[in-house]
């Protein structure tokens, strides 16, 4: 059964984006409420269709962005926030995604909606292969019904200090990279393998 509850290949034939879309099986996620570190995760955002629309100036009346999907935030002031983070994304309550970011969920989201570029839609197909099948699939996903969500965990700061001309100097160190590795490999110690469009964990950080 796919994780939208329904039979989605009648759907996944339709959108001429289908060769950026992931189906993904129900039996290869797990339910948040049953991850073992959900503690450390936090809502941060609900992700929906786009269908805000202008309401002044030549635009008034069309869509205000050509993009098909928004990220609503549930704290706009944390997820502004440049910082470390970890995150989830669930699909009907089923974590599909886990991943970090060095520079804040806002801008995370935002590289997640240059997924909207690739050339089917007739963009110029200049964006990550991640962020286009990332963002494709949540909007395949988000016309067939279902719930999309962004949990976030903020990494905690990390300050280390190093000799430069023989001073002392503190520096902010960047460990997401590493959190996220171990995360990840944890996760799939603990249910057998990845979430379903999370990418393989660094194996500089794996134990």
């Amino acid at each position: 059964m796919d994780i939208s509850g329904k039979d989605p290949q009648e759907a996944y034939e339709g959108p001429i984006t289908k060769k950026w879309i992931k189906l993904i099986p129900l039996d290869k996620t797990i339910v948040f409420e049953d991850y073992h570190r959900k503690e450390h995760f936090i809502p941060v955002a609900e992700i929906v269709l786009d269908t805000e629309l202008s309401k002044k100036g030549k635009k008034a009346g069309q869509k205000q962005r050509n993009t098909l999907i928004q990220f609503l935030p549930t704290a706009a002031k944390v997820f502004n926030k440049e910082t470390e983070w970890l995150y989830l994304l669930l699909i009907n309550g089923r974590i599909v995604k886990l991943g970090g970011t060095r520079n804040g969920l806002k801008k995370r989201a935002g590289s997640y909606l240059c997924g909207h570029h690739v050339k089917e839609l007739g963009k110029s197909g200049d964006m990550s292969k991640t962020n286009a099948f990332i963002y494709n699939t949540l909007v395949f996903y988000l016309q067939l019904g279902c719930k999309v969500e962004m949990m976030g965990y903020q990494l905690p700061k990390t300050e280390i200090t190093i000799q430069i001309f023989g001073q002392d100097t503190v520096i902010t160190a960047q460990t997401y990279h590493a959190y996220e590795s171990k995360f990840l490999d944890d996760y799939k110690k603990k249910y057998r393998e990845y979430p379903f469009l999370s990418d393989n964990c660094d194996p500089a950080y794996k134990s």
